[in-house]
């Protein structure tokens, strides 16, 4: 019988991955449900999720999941002691009085829980605080007894929260779990994109899910940015309603936006074979190549994002690709005659300045496929898918070489 493959760590990965997703999600939510112009958010800074408010720092903790049955939020739970402890640990970087604390739970808080409590703002919190030093004390204790006789310790994840709870002062604790509010049976990943849209009710309806796809898209680029410093840490309520207002416009004039300007092509990326043997004809470089897959990747991913949303687009890119064949038939025909019974070493280094004119002159000699365009790389990239079709070649006698 086969062994079956050990996946714990794949699915590890993928909550991992989940998770930081459904960070920068759940950020995007709550800025856009929030009415104020003086608002920002920040992804994994002092928490999870900042939230600036007004001069108010709201700050969450996310426990996502996408299984049907998510964990629940109990007393004993490592989710609630983890986020104690990481709270604790920042209380000297903040104000308890402008700052809230918010625990995000996919899951559910058991019926009868004194941590309900603490989805009520106005609850009396008297018995949760009794209750959580009950069990801080007991996990103490048990960890205390366990060393006595010399065994593991138990309660290992939850030991540091506990422990910095119960060393905490009586008047730093009860402030502390004032400032705690718990969101239990909070939306998922899959469910944002819709609040998203949802959000978005100043639009016209037909808008509002197509703005939603390309803000998410959007958004999930300056968080990245924003971790790599290439940007503001935050991201402010402003420039988020700018871009709601760019993509909208755009959709209204039905003009065309750059969506993948810098977009990255995956690691385990295969171009089609053509495109290299394409390059290698004229001897390119590394530098060539790389460049060529690059554009090409981003240029058919535009196409097929134009045509999955406007079916139509299909001939308005089919007549711009008649046009980018056009400007190059006039350039290859003209270096065809050049080489006429010229060496194979000129023949190379003629197609090889063809090859470069795609990449560093063609954007800015060919009129653009719509007015306002501005991502060069739809033409660099769209000879490149032309090439890989054979329509365009840079050696003189590339369609000879290279037939099947």
């Amino acid at each position: 019988m086969t062994d079956k493959p050990d996946l714990t760590g794949v699915h590890e990965a993928s909550a991992s991955a989940l998770g930081f997703y459904y960070q920068a999600h759940f950020a995007l939510l709550s800025l856009i449900s929030l009415r104020s112009d003086d608002a920002a958010v920040a992804v994994e800074r002092l928490d999870d999720v900042e939230l600036q408010v007004n001069g108010h720092n709201l700050l969450y903790q996310l426990k996502h999941s996408i299984s049907p049955k998510p964990p629940t939020i109990t007393l004993s739970c490592v989710a609630l002691w983890k986020t104690i402890k990481v709270w604790i640990d920042i209380l000297p970087n903040l104000s308890l009085a402008e700052t809230t604390f918010h625990l995000v739970a996919v899951g559910a808080i058991p019926p009868n829980s004194p941590l309900l409590a603490l989805c009520d703002q106005q609850s009396d919190r008297a018995d949760l605080l009794k209750a959580l030093k009950q069990e801080a004390e007991r996990v103490m204790s048990e960890r205390a007894v366990a060393a006595i006789v010399s065994t593991k310790l138990p309660h290992a994840d939850r030991a540091p929260g506990c422990k910095a709870f119960l060393a905490l002062d009586e008047s730093d604790c009860r402030n502390l779990i004032r400032r705690i509010q718990i969101n239990p049976k909070s939306p998922d990943i899959t469910k944002i994109e819709e609040l998203v849209a949802n959000e978005l009710h100043v639009l016209p309806i037909a808008h509002r899910q197509p703005v939603a796809e390309r803000l998410i898209e959007w958004w999930g680029r300056q968080v990245v940015y924003s971790l790599c410093d290439k940007r503001e840490r935050a991201i402010s309520a402003s420039e988020l309603k700018h871009e709601i207002s760019v993509f909208n416009s755009a959709i209204e004039e039905e003009r065309l936006l750059p969506d993948f300007q810098s977009a990255v092509h995956p690691a385990d990326y295969q171009p089609h074979s053509m495109l290299g043997r394409q390059i290698s004809l004229v001897e390119g470089s590394s530098t060539d190549l790389s460049k060529a897959i690059r554009e090409q990747w981003r240029a058919q991913q535009q196409r097929s994002r134009w045509v999955k949303g406007n079916p139509g687009m299909k001939s308005r890119i089919n007549e711009y690709d008649v046009r980018l064949t056009e400007h190059w038939a006039d350039r290859h025909e003209q270096l065809v005659e050049d080489c006429h019974e010229k060496e194979d070493d000129f023949k190379r280094k003629k197609g090889l300045d063809l090859l470069r004119w795609t990449h560093n002159d063609a954007p800015n000699y060919v009129e653009p496929i719509a007015q306002g365009w501005s991502g060069h790389y739809y033409v660099r990239g769209s000879y490149q898918v032309l090439a890989v079709d054979l329509q365009v070649g840079w050696h003189p006698d590339y369609r000879t070489l290279l037939q099947e």
